[in-house]
C-alpha cells in the first residue's frame, strides 16, 4: 500500500485537527480517515467505489511467514503492523475481521526444506524465532503424507478482507466521514492536509511515484 500524506499548496499542516482529503477507499485510506475522524479531524474520503486492490487481498498478516533475509527493514514494517492488530486495531469494528491466529509454513521437498530452514534461522537471529515442525501432520492432519518439515508462527493473524472493508466503512460512516467522488488532479482538492493512499493510480496524481501492480 502507499500513503504520501502533503499539506495542500499554500498551507500549513494543523498540529492535531483541521480538514483532511483522503485520496482512496482501500483499507490504508479508510484506517487513515477513521483514525483522523476520532482525533477529531474533519474528514472527506475520495474513492470511485469499485474494488480495488484491498478488496482481492489475501488478509495475511505473516511478517515471519514472508520474510527473507535481506528484507530486515520490510520485516520490522510488517512486525510493527502486527503489533497494532494484536494491541487492537480491530476493536470496535463491526463483523469478524480476524479469521485465524498462528499460521504454518510448510516444505514439499528438500529444496522448501533447506529454504524454511534459511528463513527460520533468520528470523532467529533478528529475535523473531518461530517454531520449527519435524511432523507437521500432526499439526494439520489434512497436509498430504509426504510433507513432514515446516514452521509455526504462533503471533500471525489472517483477517477477512471484505469484512475488514466493510467495516472501516461503517465506521468512518458512524464517525461523519464523508464520502466524495474519485480525484483527477490534486489542485481540486481543498483540504489542509492530503492524503493520497489509492495505490497504483497515484501516479497519475504525482507522477513519477514509482509504482508497479504485483
Amino acid at each position: 500500500h502507499l500513503i504520501r500524506i502533503m499539506p495542500a499548496k499554500g498551507a500549513k499542516m494543523p498540529p492535531d485537527s483541521g480538514t483532511l482529503a483522503v485520496i482512496g477507499g482501500g483499507v490504508i485510506g479508510l484506517s487513515v480517515a477513521r483514525r483522523a475522524a476520532q482525533a477529531g479531524w474533519s474528514v472527506r474520503v475520495h474513492r470511485s467505489g469499485q474494488p480495488g486492490a484491498s478488496w482481492v487481498a489475501a488478509g495475511m498478516l505473516a511478517p515471519h511467514s514472508e520474510g527473507w533475509p535481506g528484507e530486515e527493514r520490510l520485516l520490522q514494517l510488517g512486525l510493527e503492523s502486527l503489533r497494532l492488530w494484536q494491541d487492537g486495531f480491530a476493536d470496535g469494528l463491526p463483523g469478524r475481521v480476524i479469521t485465524a491466529r498462528e499460521s504454518l509454513t510448510v516444505a514439499v521437498d528438500r529444496a522448501d526444506v533447506a529454504d524454511l530452514h534459511t528463513v527460520a534461522d533468520w528470523l532467529s537471529a533478528q529475535g523473531h524465532p518461530v517454531v520449527w515442525e519435524t511432523s507437521v501432520r500432526d499439526v494439520e492432519p489434512l497436509l498430504a503424507q509426504g510433507i513432514r518439515h515446516g514452521f509455526r508462527a504462533p503471533t500471525e493473524l489472517a483477517v477477512d478482507n471484505r469484512a475488514l472493508l466493510d467495516g472501516l466503512s461503517a465506521a468512518c460512516e458512524g464517525l461523519g466521514v464523508a464520502w466524495d467522488g474519485p480525484v483527477a488532479e490534486l489542485n481540486s482538492v481543498k483540504a489542509d492536509t492530503v492524503v493520497i493512499a489509492n495505490g497504483i493510480d497515484a501516479p497519475a496524481l504525482w507522477p513519477g511515484l514509482p509504482i508497479r501492480p504485483v
